[in-house]
């Protein structure tokens, strides 16, 4: 196989699903390479959250499982317990070999031409086009985007900048009884203070629960005992059945550039998570949809195509996770901090971090910066000391 494209995508995710739908749709000829038979199990919670639901230019509806218009915090082994609620879903539940696959047979819709089984090996650049050798032979193309995940194998083989962050966390599929799995219903729920510098999840499936632990610390802790101690916690000590999946989370983008040789990094291979809660599929989405729009733009010019890419996340994703990053050390890295602060300010905080989930603010519109964090924490001090808050009132939403 020797075949010339406009555009190929490595990986079938969300990022490399939205960048060959938006090359499709205006006519690009744009091909997807997947080196798993499609569709393919993707270890992750599939909780879509509300923010990406709404960067979606596609219809996914019929691969949602449930709605949680409720998130349920917990802070162990505080006893505080917090729960928010909203009118639209704050999580959508799907399972991602689902959810992936739908909105990659939109992009084959529009005329992207999808190969599957097949690895990429190597790529190298050439002056105006690039090539990649797979396990199926050789293809061409004017640019590559570099969609497939965290261990990217067309940023390594390319010798790209990393610098992120990698994150361990354990997934378990976990099958119980009805009458169990009935308790988690339409609910997201987060804990934590089960591990330090970490939290666990449980999200709830149609026929199954996805229940989760993380921690932001690269080595050390033992994700394992920390699992077990909240299935106990969960009630969910007997079961059925148990997929055990482990993966890492890049919580930090890598140095840049982004763009470089005619490769453009998108989603996990850029380090584009969200460091507040691991959540990737948000900027995935939109980091792909970028890319190929700056493609487009570009007119598919090396120097304008950079340009445009580069831009395009400066203004839009790259401060987003900087403003994040500050929240983040509030929750992972100051333990006693974060404790005091959910028991002064628990419900508003949950508050604020569910309308980021939803789409209503962003980190950026909070101006999350040390200064702003003490605003929220202690508002009567700062209150007295002639400072504004950027921050909700009470009873704001």
């Amino acid at each position: 196989m020797s075949i010339t494209y406009d555009v190929i995508v490595v990986g079938s995710g969300p990022a490399g699903a939205c960048a060959a739908w938006g090359l499709a749709k205006a006519g690009v000829a744009v091909t997807v390479i997947e080196k798993a038979a499609l569709p393919r199990y993707k270890t992750c919670g599939g909780g879509i959250v509300g923010r990406a639901m709404q960067a979606l230019p596609l219809d996914v509806r019929h691969v949602v499982e449930q709605d949680c218009h409720t998130a349920q915090l917990n802070v162990l082994p505080a006893g505080l317990s917090f729960t928010t609620h909203r009118a639209t879903p704050i999580v959508s539940m799907t399972m991602r070999d689902q959810f992936d696959y739908a909105l990659l047979s939109t992009a084959q819709t529009a005329g992207a031409v999808v190969h599957q089984q097949c690895a990429v090996e190597r790529v190298s650049f050439h002056s105006d086009f690039v090539t990649v050798a797979t396990n199926k032979g050789s293809m061409k193309a004017k640019f590559v985007i570099a969609a497939d995940g965290a261990i990217s194998t067309v940023a390594r083989t390319m010798g790209m900048a990393d610098g992120r962050v990698l994150i361990p966390a354990l997934e378990y599929e976990v099958t119980v009884s009805p009458d169990q799995l009935d308790r988690f219903q339409n609910t997201a729920r987060f804990d934590f203070d089960l591990l330090p510098h970490g939290y666990a999840w449980a999200f709830p499936k149609q026929q199954h629960l996805s229940i989760g632990v993380l921690s932001t610390r690269q080595r050390g802790s033992d994700l394992k005992s920390s699992m077990a101690r909240y299935l106990d916690l969960l009630g969910c000590g007997s079961v059925i059945r148990v997929d055990r999946h482990g993966f890492v989370i890049p919580i930090r983008p890598r140095r840049g550039p982004f763009v470089d040789k005619r490769i453009l990094l998108v989603g996990d291979a850029a380090g584009f998570a969200d460091p507040v809660t691991g959540e990737g599929i948000s900027f995935a989405i939109r980091s792909g949809l970028m890319a190929a729009q700056s493609l487009i733009d570009g007119r598919f010019e090396e120097e304008s195509v950079r340009s445009e890419y580069t831009r395009s996340l400066t203004e839009t994703i790259l401060p987003e996770l900087q403003a994040g990053r500050w929240l983040a050390r509030l929750l992972y890295d100051f333990p006693r901090i974060r404790s005091w602060a959910f028991s002064q300010q628990g419900q508003r905080l949950c508050e604020v971090v569910t309308d980021v989930m939803t789409g209503k603010r962003t980190y950026r519109d909070l101006a999350f910066t040390p200064r702003t964090l003490l605003k929220l924490l202690t508002p009567h001090w700062f209150k007295r000391a002639g400072y504004r808050s950027a921050w909700p009132r009470d009873g704001q939403a």
